[in-house]
């Protein structure tokens, strides 16, 4: 699962969203595993070994933690009987032959209820042949078979979802040759992207199901490869028969959380039950924000400079970077992404981002000009085109024109984070009307303990102009520290960045709770 790397954000996003709500009735946390391995196995990023599920699974049963069927969780959501206050959702995903040889019997003797999550190409080769599983060859054997996955459902234990048919894989995404999720990306070949008519094809094709005629049973669920999904995606899979969608973002699951998008926390890097027993009860605060400000217009050379900013980024370690997508030339405005809404200076901007992501585990928000927020239709553009996490806006969360940018962009990207820069304090009633995960951007100038309520500034991000003192800059940062803020930014980049403004402003510098 390499394409998750916004994990750190979405904590931040989201984390006290999460903990909230306690008291409703549909609220269960779903936990993705994928290779469930025996002694001695080289692990994965995304494994973990047959002795250690067991100990999980026992923790649950001790600890009055209780799987459920997404059965419950639908008859919750619709008034039925509340769930249980540790209510937990267990899906295993790929149908690798650990599902049925280890988790099986686990399940079993546990007698919990879960969800698999089956990819339709892969268990329609050949014994003796060879699947392509993202990019490594696995034998057939190594996959369960039809028959195992028909013995399973007959337990009335597990039920069976789609993980698609082909599209679990990445595809060419632009011209320097990345690949990524090809739920969410245009496909780039010979100089052209693919366009709306040849991605839907592509995608209703990926979408086709097996499962019907091999087993009798119409999945209703979809497990989005990598969790990538969008408006478009989701929709073409209801219509397909496939209204439940689950993602990869942390966090809790409610009554009032889409059944589209629907939340999974990934179960990685083969937690200890300490780091397992934490990751369930979320009791650690969310890391704060920290940002920087880049723009690829301004390097000479696009992949030297992006080469030197990847560098800069894994070193400062922090977890927005704000991306200009234009450049002006001439006094014209031309854009870093292909769009008929303006000149083309460089096709370079879904390389950078999706980089920034990759290499520097760095989510990256595009960082819109003005005149943009009348332009819907070049924000779709941009989703189309482009990677990203979340948008900054230049704009109050109440203006008139967000709602129609936020539509735009979700459209081809989801979920799309927005980060308001205002240059005045939103009124007392923003801050309850402001959607999850959405944030304001202050000036430094603005940030005073007495000017915001102290519920507020975990939605707040401060930002510094980067060409300030650094000794000034790094003495405010540990004051307004000191009076509860927590999220920080620069109005840019500076190379050299000054070492005592690094250390205030690094993520690595943060105590770490977990």
């Amino acid at each position: 699962m390499a394409f998750l790397t916004r994990a750190l954000l979405v904590l931040w996003l989201a984390g006290a969203a999460a903990l909230a709500g306690a008291a409703d009735p549909a609220r269960f946390i779903a936990l993705s595993y994928h290779e469930v391995l025996g002694e001695g196995e080289p692990a994965t990023p995304t494994s973990v070994t047959a002795r250690d599920l067991a100990q999980q699974f026992a923790w649950l049963a001790a600890n009055g933690w209780q799987p459920v069927s997404m059965d419950r969780i639908l008859a919750a959501r619709a008034g039925g009987p509340p769930l249980p206050e540790k209510a937990v959702l267990l899906t295993f995903d790929d149908g690798k032959k650990d599902v049925y040889t280890r988790v099986f019997p686990l399940l079993k003797l546990f007698g919990y209820p879960a969800v698999i999550a089956l990819v339709g190409e892969w268990l329609e080769v050949a014994d003796g042949g060879t699947v392509d599983y993202d990019g490594q060859a696995l034998p057939r054997s190594a996959f369960v078979t039809w028959a195992e996955v028909r013995d399973m459902m007959a337990s009335g234990l597990i039920e069976v979802a789609s993980h698609t048919f082909t599209i679990h894989r990445g595809i060419p995404a632009n011209p320097q040759g990345n690949t990524e999720p090809a739920a969410i990306t245009r496909r780039y070949c010979s100089g052209i992207y693919e366009d709306d008519a040849a991605y839907e094809a592509r995608l209703r094709a990926g979408l086709r199901e097996l499962v019907p005629e091999r087993t009798g049973f119409t999945p209703r669920i979809i497990m989005w490869p990598w969790g990538r999904s969008n408006k478009f995606t989701r929709n073409l899979a209801a219509e397909l028969g496939r209204p439940i969608g689950f993602s990869l973002e942390d966090g809790w699951n409610d009554s009032t959380t889409p059944l589209a998008g629907l939340r999974r926390q990934l179960v990685e890097n083969g937690p200890s039950l300490q780091e397992f027993v934490e990751l369930l009860r979320a009791s650690w605060p969310a890391d704060p924000a920290r940002s920087v400000r880049i723009d690829p217009g301004t390097w000479g050379n696009p992949e030297a400079g992006l080469s030197a900013t990847l560098d800069r980024l894994q070193a400062l370690a922090p977890n927005i970077a704000f991306i200009r997508p234009a450049v002006i030339r001439d006094g014209l405005e031309m854009t870093l992404f292909p769009t008929s809404r303006r000149p083309l200076a460089a096709d370079i901007l879904n390389h950078v981002a999706w980089q920034t992501e990759r290499r520097a585990g760095v989510p990256a928000f595009i960082d819109l000009p003005s005149p943009w927020l009348d332009d819907p239709e070049l924000v779709g553009d941009l989703a189309r085109q482009v990677n990203f996490a979340g948008l900054r806006l230049p704009a109050a969360p109440d203006d008139r024109r967000i709602a129609a940018l936020r539509e735009a962009a979700g459209r081809w990207r989801l979920p799309v984070q927005l980060a308001f820069a205002v240059d005045r304090l939103p009124g007392p009633d923003t801050w309850a009307r402001l959607a999850d995960g959405d944030v304001v951007i202050i000036p430094a100038a603005l940030a005073t303990p007495g000017a915001l309520p102290a519920s507020a500034r975990d939605k707040v991000l401060v930002e510094f102009d980067a060409a300030a003192p650094a000794g000034e800059t790094a003495r405010r940062m540990r004051e307004l520290e000191a009076d509860g803020f927590r999220s920080f930014g620069l109005s840019g980049f500076p190379d050299p960045l000054p070492a005592e403004v690094a250390r205030v402003l690094s993520l690595r510098s943060q105590p770490q709770l977990r």
